[in-house]
């Protein structure tokens, strides 16, 4: 049966140039790391090292074997790592689901964060309209939302406020609607709006449409792709848009009924009853601070 202490052995002493800085790395004395190998040969019938120079030097064989031994010893830490995960009950896999216009860099950088404290927990991040995210958490397909505020929660779901995202009316800079003063909704009539709803064919309470004629996305970035097109303007949040109003690409409409930036409340929901596990209570925590800013 292999040793994994003495295919150890083998890589640093490939690695270190000589079996005697082996011995140092790992603690021993130099004929323990000599009798570990030559034991390895032998159980493989292959001989790793060539003895006849002053310090040994891997044949050919020992050349091809050593990289396998890395990947070995790379798997079987690996495993202890696993193991003391399910020690600790960390959950095995998560599901996030998120509304893509909060997928920015504050959602991105609590996730590259939880990449580094739970390294063997697998997370599937979903992306759907807010209106979608509280029927996912209460069915159970998904464990954790950041989604907007609605005005009608699910009553299997509890929530938690965190922030607020700003929305701004826009449009490409070629569109009628970019040159014109917007005194009422009534203005905006004869325009197309581009607005978000679920699959349920169901809108936000909060950023309901305005206009009779309007053309449905799933995604806010859909949303974009078709104001780049001067198919309509939408309300968006400010931080999807900014540099392309810099670029003087699109504008924010000249509307007298938004004379600042409509700030949208940003809620954490999840399911009622269920006691989270450390991976999903570390997620809740830093997701709370994501949005103070």
């Amino acid at each position: 049966m292999l040793n994994l202490e003495q295919i150890n052995m083998l890589v640093l002493s490939a690695e270190l140039g000589s079996f005697s800085a082996c011995a140092r790395k790992l603690g021993k004395v130099q004929s323990a790391v000599s009798h570990g190998i030559s034991n390895l040969e032998l159980d493989l019938g292959v001989e790793l090292f060539d003895r006849s120079f002053r310090s040994p030097r891997l044949t050919p064989e020992g050349e091809r074997l050593v990289r396998s031994a890395k990947a070995l010893l790379a798997q079987s830490h690996e495993f202890e790592k696993i193991a003391e995960s399910i020690i600790r009950h960390e959950e095995s896999a998560l599901t996030l689901a998120v509304d893509d216009a909060l997928l920015e860099a504050q959602v991105v950088d609590v996730l590259e964060a939880f990449a580094e404290a739970f390294p063997f927990v697998q997370l599937d991040v979903l992306s759907m309209a807010s209106v979608d995210i509280t029927e996912a958490v209460a069915n159970g397909d998904s464990d954790l939302g950041i989604m907007f505020s609605e005005v009608d929660i699910n009553k299997q779901i509890d929530f938690c406020y965190v922030g607020g995202v700003d929305f701004i009316p826009v449009c490409h800079a070629d569109y009628p609607l970019a040159s014109q003063s917007i005194q009422s909704e009534s203005d905006l009539a004869p325009y197309r709006q581009i607005s978000v709803r679920g699959l349920a064919k169901q809108e936000s309470q909060i950023l309901i449409s305005m206009t009779p004629n309007v053309w449905w996305c799933s995604s806010y970035y859909a949303v974009l792709q078709l104001i780049e097109r001067q198919i309509g303007w939408a309300y968006v949040p400010v931080s999807l848009v900014q540099s392309k109003i810099a670029q003087g690409r699109w504008v924010k409409m000249d509307a007298a009924f938004d004379h600042k930036p409509w700030s949208v409340p940003v809620d954490l929901v999840f399911k009622k009853g269920v006691e989270p596990g450390p991976a999903s209570q570390w997620l809740f925590d830093a997701f709370k601070n994501a949005f103070s800013s």
